[in-house]
């Protein structure tokens, strides 16, 4: 197996891939990268990721940027089969829908929500629906439903799912039942917690 890095920094997005990895049991390297300090910035780390971002992952040569490719990578090469559903299984193309979903639709809707996005002619417009639209979509995914594909925890849980227990806990998502008790189901994983531990160390973030 190729040397796997995950270049990462405290509370940050890094805490999907942390938590892929984990669900995986697979061997890893952490580079931390200090936010405050610059450290992303600098002409090295800007080679790996240009926007200067974490998380980025290295396996051996490849290196990758933007956490749900950085996960669904991982799962597809570790998983596959388990947290990855396979190509044939009819449960794939709504395992990528969802992983998508992440940061197409849930991040940039929940940061402009309170922005009004002029339509230009031609009446297309962004590519995704109201917040109340895409909270609605969300609650109707997990209601009745232990994860997002039904009984079985996939690798779509761990990138859309900690997207949602952050929004969660920042609470710039609406406490539905069916989303507080899905937040409930996946955060008690131990690879949650030990990923949730790593980004957000006791130290330095003391349980209130």
């Amino acid at each position: 197996m190729a040397e796997i890095i995950l270049y990462r920094s405290v509370a940050s997005r890094s805490f999907t891939a942390l938590w892929m990895l984990e669900e995986l049991g697979v061997p890893y390297q952490m580079e931390e990268r200090d936010l405050r300090r610059g450290e992303t910035r600098e002409p090295a780390y800007l080679r790996l990721n240009p926007f200067g971002k974490v998380p980025t992952l290295r396996i051996g040569e490849e290196i990758v940027f933007e956490y749900p490719a950085i996960c669904m990578l991982l799962a597809d090469r570790y998983g596959y089969g388990s947290l990855a559903p396979r190509i044939d299984d009819p449960r794939r193309g709504r395992y990528l829908q969802w992983c998508v979903f992440t940061t197409a639709v849930l991040e940039p809707a929940r940061a402009l929500k309170e922005v009004e996005i002029a339509t230009p002619p031609g009446a297309w417009g962004a590519g995704w629906g109201t917040w109340d639209q895409v909270v609605g979509v969300l609650v109707g995914a997990l209601e009745g439903r232990d994860y997002l594909l039904g009984d079985t925890f996939t690798g779509a849980d761990v990138v859309l799912g900690s997207t949602i227990a952050v929004s969660l806990f920042t609470k710039t998502l609406p406490a539905e039942p069916a989303l507080t008790a899905y937040h409930d189901r996946i955060t008690a994983r131990a690879a949650c917690q030990k990923a949730m531990k790593i980004n957000w160390p006791p130290e330095l973030f003391p349980a209130s």
